[in-house]
């Protein structure tokens, strides 16, 4: 679990009929150090937590911007819509990820693709640069939606396209009104299309799942885009942690105090669930192996009754402060029955 910070709601801001804007700030002068690019959980009053991205360029007080789509039924969007006021004291732990600015080699050209409210840290990155001043290297953004209203950041974009001409903004619509004039389909493809040749690119691409994975498919099949140089963050489901339904597994958990505290799981359930169910970890990313938010330590016991750690565990576990043989993230080990008995404990 990231570290903890106390921070006030400022204000809350329409961006458009399904989009609010939430202004964050610390509550003791203690801002959290992130950068442009990266996500925060914020846990609500009822301790329910949701992941954000930053949405502005990082400020000198600590101060917080995340963009919220409203959601029937969602947690949060019900929160926003009926309890949330200004001055409201909120917890918020971070930062994670690591899909932020690379700075440009000379020459080399930058994609960004978005869909929804994926544009938030892209945004944030584009103010951060524009802060800095400077030159910009050829930047080409794509921000697909369904219809115009979706784009609620339409208006600045095109300023800033107007001002910084290295860099240019291109709105695609995948259910377009008649009227509309600009393109049509979806932003990846309409991406693809313009830039048939990325060797020597840098894509950043963050938005819904389908468009993250069909972008890297596409651009690093079709338009030879190195696939170290596509970076992203998908915007997935937020986990609910749910107890497990039938105790058919027991998982130990060791207490401060040395003592073990038993958990009921279920075969077949993620370990992250069980432990997110008992407030022990703080599921960030989705299970998306991106964030290390529920990095567990293993049972020396224990360790060779667990699959090996895949590619993308091993590769986020070693760059992770503190790294150890003996740590795993729960969100990528499946329970099963030779798991009953599982000892684990806090990483250090």
């Amino acid at each position: 679990m990231g570290e903890l910070y106390s921070y006030t709601l400022a204000g809350i801001q329409p961006l458009g009929p399904q989009t609010l804007r939430l202004d964050l700030r610390p509550g003791d002068g203690r801002g959290m150090p992130i950068a442009a690019g990266q996500y925060f959980s914020l846990r609500l009053p009822d301790g329910t937590a949701r992941s954000y991205s930053l949405a502005c360029a990082p400020r000198a007080d600590g101060g917080l911007e995340a963009h919220i789509r409203l959601r029937d039924g969602g947690r949060c969007s019900e929160w926003l819509r009926r309890e949330a006021l200004p001055g409201q004291s909120l917890q918020l732990s971070g930062p994670y990820g690591d899909c932020t600015w690379r700075a440009a080699a000379p020459g080399e050209q930058v994609l960004m693709l978005a869909t929804g409210t994926g544009i938030a840290p892209l945004y944030a990155m584009l103010a951060a640069l524009d802060a800095e001043g400077g030159d910009w290297p050829a930047i080409s953004l794509y921000w697909g939606g369904c219809r115009p209203e979706e784009l609620y950041l339409s208006d600045e974009l095109a300023e800033l396209a107007a001002r910084r001409h290295s860099f240019r903004f291109t709105p695609v619509l995948s259910d377009a009104p008649p009227d509309w004039r600009g393109r049509r389909g979806r932003a990846q493809h309409a991406a693809a299309a313009d830039h048939p040749n990325l060797d020597g690119a840098r894509v950043y691409a963050c938005g819904a799942p389908a468009m993250v994975d069909d972008a890297r498919r596409l651009l690093t099949e079709r338009c030879a885009l190195p696939a170290e140089c596509f970076h992203a963050d998908a915007f997935i489901p937020a986990l609910t942690a749910t107890p497990a339904e039938t105790g058919e597994l027991t998982v130990r958990w060791r207490q401060p105090d040395n003592g073990w505290q038993s958990l009921a799981a279920a075969s077949g359930g993620r370990l992250v669930d069980t432990l997110a169910a008992a407030e022990l970890v703080l599921p960030v990313c989705g299970g998306e192996a991106s964030c290390g938010a529920c990095r567990v330590t293993v049972h020396p016991d224990w360790l060779d009754q667990l699959p090996p750690a895949g590619r993308k565990e091993q590769r986020l576990l070693s760059s992770l402060d503190g790294a150890h043989p003996r740590h795993r993230l729960a969100c990528q080990i499946v329970l099963a029955a030779a798991l009953d008995g599982l000892q684990l404990s806090k990483h250090p």
